[in-house]
This record gives C-alpha cells, structure tokens and sequence, in this order.
C-alpha cells in the first residue's frame, strides 16, 4: 500500500511518521518551494504529547520545548478565573502540555520522517484509476498511489473538489501572533497566562517557548477583513492593552512590525464525510477549529495516529476510512463545538454582561473541570 499525502504542515508530517511506523509507503505534497521558518509559537496538549510518545518523537520534543508547570485564565484585573495544573496532568495522564516555535516542531517532524518532502507542488487535481488514484500538480508532475490524503488545511483543495464542501464561519474575532526574542523570568516561565479584557474578544498571552523566544498572541471582536499596516497594528494593540499588566505592555513594547503575523478566526460547520472513495481528509482539512482549547493541532496529531492504524489493521481501504472516521468524528465534532463557544462567551461586551462572563468562568465546579481534562488527555486507544 501506498498514500500520497497533499500538506507538509503539523499534521501531514504526523501522519507521514505514523505511516512509516506501520509499514506503509507514502509520499508527501507540498505547495510551498521550501522549507521556511514561519508560523509563530504552538501548546502541544498532553494529548498530542502522548501520540507523539508512541510514534518515537516525544522524547526530541521535549528537549526542544518548554513545560509550564501551570495553565491560568484570568482576567486583566489579576483575578484567577480558571487555574489548570499541567504537572497534575502530566503525573494523571502520562504527558503534559508543551510549547515550542511550530518550525522547531516542523524540523523535528521532517527529521523523523524517512521520506522527503517534495516542496513546490501544488495540488491540482485528481484522477480515479481502477486500483488507486493519480495526482496532478500544477508544473505537470502526477503521483500514483492507492489512496490519497488531504492534509492541505481548512481551505482544503482536496476536501473542496473531491469530497464535501465546507461552509466557513468567522468567529468574530482577528488575531495577531508574534515571536519576540527575549527571556522571561523562571517564574514567568512557569506559567502560561491567558488574559482576558473587558469584553469584544479582547484576550492577550505571552509564554516561552525556547532559550530565547516568546509567544505573544492578542484577539480582539471586529469585523473580518480589516487591514492593519504593522505599525498601525502595534499602536492598535498598545491602546487595547494599556488597562492590562505594566509586564504585558513591555512585551508588546518588544514587537517590530516585521514579527506580526496577522489572521481572522474561522473554523467551519461540522461536516459529515471525511472519506470519498479513494480520499481521505485529516486534521484542518475536515474539522478547522478555533484555537480557544489549545486543540487544532493536537487533534490532527490524533487523527494520524488513527488513520495510520486503521489502514493496517482493516482489510480495505474504504473499511479503514470508515473506521477512522467513526473512530474520530464524535471527538472532534465536541472539541469544535467547544471551542466555538469559548470564543463566544468572550465576545460578550460591556460590564454587566463580562463580570457574569468572569462568574460562570471562575465558578465552573471541579468536577466538570475534571471531565474536560478526562475527555482532552485520556486517549483510551
């Protein structure tokens, strides 16, 4: 058996690395002409730590990513709303978070995976042949295999042409990231904080995720669309954040324009068929979601470990995608969903309506806290 996989993000190179541990020959599609260092900093939830575990990988992840003994959510008055031991999940479920710079994880991923990616080939389309499928490239290159994988992310080519269109949504909110080079203290560092405004989506974080690198992310509710020159977008942030922590605004002192990156949030309505004959989608391709639970790439990383077993242990490929998809969608769908309206919940506006927003956070009982960690991280496969 052999699978061409169309996408060298996070989770293509996952399931690349997952194929080869089962045994299964693939090649690896990639639009971009190159390798580049871009994308900004990533939280591998303990859930994707223990995927990467079994795929051998885990152990170089960690040497090059930082553990943050604690998760906080609060708000931007220095009130704790939600407070998540990571070393308690970690001791409960055998992993915890990490984070890292996504190309840091991006080269760890290429060097486990035995095959090259070949950059510079963008999709195009495909045909059905009686025992597999042909890929078509847009320099005039094909592939042949017996299945194809769509890895392509959420405005997924394959997902769009060859099994069920998506209908995108934005939630409300846009999103500049950056990588800063500087160092935190070693009790910064032991903390990820999330903070929350006063309402319109407006939330901030900074963490390490190396020697010398931080991740800074900021979210605030306006409409999708809006350009923002980098140096508008920084005096944009500074006014946002001035009634936040004097420590966040030295942070958003240290940004240039040239680290912004700058993206509206969309996810996409559940869909229901992640399989099409002969194709089969992973990761963003088939169920984008918003990056409120720390989980996008986390579930992608799952869906390779599952897609791969699945395609060894069933006796036909359209067998293995059914399973894979019964296997996956139940969680996924949940996580979207999720998600979802976290990002809502902190569009609400004005003081009434982010002091209740604050309450129901800070009151959520621990039982229920325990569940969602019991859902997130316990991979009972």
């Amino acid at each position: 058996m052999k699978a061409i996989i169309i996408g060298a993000g996070i989770g293509g190179l996952t399931t690349a690395i997952a194929l080869q541990q089962q045994g299964i020959d693939y090649d690896i599609y990639e639009a971009a002409p190159e390798c580049r260092a871009v994308g900004a900093g990533i939280m591998l939830g303990g859930n994707a730590m223990t995927v990467y575990e079994r795929l051998g990988v885990g152990e170089a992840i960690r040497r090059v990513s930082i553990f943050p003994e604690n998760i906080f959510v609060s708000n931007y008055k220095g009130k704790v709303l939600q407070q998540v031991s990571n070393a308690y999940i970690r001791q409960r479920y055998g992993q915890g978070a990490h984070l890292l710079h996504r190309a840091t994880l991006q080269q760890e991923l290429l060097q486990a995976a035995q095959q090259p990616v070949r950059w510079g080939k963008r999709f195009e389309r495909l045909e059905h042949h009686p025992h597999g499928v042909v890929a078509y490239f847009e320099d005039g290159s094909t592939a042949t295999a017996d299945l194809l994988i769509g890895a392509d992310g959420i405005r997924s080519t394959v997902r769009e042409k060859y099994v069920a269109p998506a209908t995108y949504r934005y939630s409300g909110q846009t999103c500049w990231r950056a990588i800063i080079p500087m160092t935190l203290t070693p009790e910064e560092q032991k903390n990820a904080t999330e903070v929350w405004g006063n309402g319109n989506g407006l939330r901030a974080s900074y963490m390490q995720v190396d020697g010398d690198r931080v991740y800074f992310w900021f979210t605030k509710k306006m409409p999708a669309g809006q350009a923002f020159t980098g140096e508008a977008a920084i005096a944009f942030m500074k006014k946002e954040l001035a009634h936040f922590s004097e420590r966040t605004q030295e942070v958003v002192a240290a940004i240039t324009p040239d680290m912004l990156l700058h993206a509206d949030l969309y996810d996409f309505k559940p869909i229901d068929a992640w399989y099409k004959d002969k194709v089969v989608l992973l990761g963003d391709a088939c169920h984008a979601t918003t990056p409120n639970l720390g989980q996008g790439a986390s579930q992608a990383i799952e869906d390779a470990l599952m897609l791969a077993r699945c395609l060894k242990q069933e006796k036909t490929i359209t067998d293995a995608f059914k399973k894979y998809q019964d296997s996956r969608m139940a969680r996924v769908h949940k996580v979207v969903g999720m998600s979802w309206r976290l990002a809502q919940v902190t569009n609400w506006k004005g003081a009434l309506a982010t002091g209740l927003r604050d309450m129901i956070v800070r009151m959520i009982p621990h039982r229920i806290t325990q569940q969602q960690m019991e859902f997130l991280y316990h991979l009972k496969w």
